[in-house]
């Protein structure tokens, strides 16, 4: 594979958070790809107080040319500056910086789209903060996709080093999970899955597994009929479609075993914690949150906000070296 530069914008994520520090220490980590060229969407004030907490003495750079990024300086913090409303006080968890978090993941995707960056990586934001703010979005994964000219639904899908899952549903109450797994769902998930594994992971051959939403799979009918009624047609169908190999319903109790792993590119799982669950066990810190089914490459770290330890100089950034690492792999694999 062929190296070169790629531009990967970073969101600022909720200022109150570790968001902040961690994109600092991120940046200057040695684990970063040598040909990315981070820029992050932020305002210079949260950088510079972040820089003094954790006693970094990375210089910065405010960009000018947001188009071209002419003016991008090597090993410096390159922001594009955006106005932040007020002082923030880390761990506060205040909502009236709901339209920066916004206006930088607006940003982030408008200058993707029209300059020569090559992916965005999304900062953690709190959900239930943005929902008092009147976000009515259920987080970043719809957001987003209301920000694409794509019209296909966008799938979320978790990857470390030794696994790759989607979650069917994401952030609903388990008792509501059973209505809304249909065969349309499930067949729509394998073909984004399928294309996204050929056109961003260079996998031309996609294995993909979808496990049971009972336990055992629902034993024939035995412990729930999802499988039979759902699960099973929504497989047999996609089968005749795709040119790709789709085995399941899989007992979600065997299908993340070291020795199962080895027979999958990735697991469609039917619910939030089925997928989440063996992702953060194999590797807490190393995760990655991407969106599929974007006109745009994006990835987060798989964590949340850590209003708790913001500002102790404690937050551990691998989640987000590996959310850029990643973005940088799949523009260049991108087909």
């Amino acid at each position: 594979m062929i190296s070169m530069k790629k531009v990967i914008l970073i969101s600022a994520g909720d200022p109150d958070s570790i968001s902040t520090e961690i994109t600092i220490k991120a940046i200057q980590n040695s684990k970063i790809n040598k040909n990315i060229k981070p820029i992050v969407i932020t305002n210079s004030k949260l950088i510079e107080d972040c820089k003094k907490n954790i006693k970094s003495k990375i210089e910065l750079n405010e960009i000018e040319d947001n188009v071209n990024f002419s003016d991008f300086k090597e090993n410096f913090l390159n922001i594009l500056s955006i106005k932040l409303p007020d002082d923030n006080i880390l761990g506060n968890r205040d909502i009236k910086f709901s339209s920066f978090i916004q206006n930088s993941i607006i940003t982030c995707v408008k200058t993707e789209m029209n300059s020569v960056a090559s992916a965005i990586v999304t900062n953690p934001i709190n959900k239930n903060m943005m929902y008092r703010s009147g976000f009515n979005f259920q987080g970043h994964t719809d957001f987003l996709a209301s920000l694409s000219k794509y019209k296909k639904n966008p799938v979320m899908m978790l990857v470390n080093n030794e696994l790759k899952t989607i979650p069917l549903t994401i952030h609903v109450p388990l008792k509501n999970v059973p209505r809304l797994i249909t065969k349309n769902l499930i067949a729509l998930t394998i073909n984004i899955a399928k294309e996204s594994l050929v056109s961003l992971f260079n996998i031309p051959k996609p294995r993909i597994i979808v496990t049971g939403l009972n336990p055992h799979a629902g034993e024939n009918g035995d412990i729930g009929d999802e499988e039979k009624t759902i699960i099973v047609p929504a497989i047999n169908e996609a089968k005749k479609i795709q040119n790709c190999f789709v085995e399941g319903p899989i007992s979600a109790d065997t299908a993340f075993s070291s020795e199962r792993r080895k027979d999958y590119d990735v697991a469609i799982c039917m619910y939030h914690d089925q997928a989440l669950i063996p992702i953060k066990t194999l590797n807490f810190f190393t995760g990655v949150n991407v969106t599929l089914g974007l006109d745009f490459i994006r990835t987060s770290p798989d964590h949340g906000t850590g209003f708790d330890i913001a500002g102790k100089n404690i937050a551990n950034p691998d989640s987000l070296i590996a959310a850029i690492n990643l973005a940088y792999e799949m523009s260049i694999n991108k087909k």
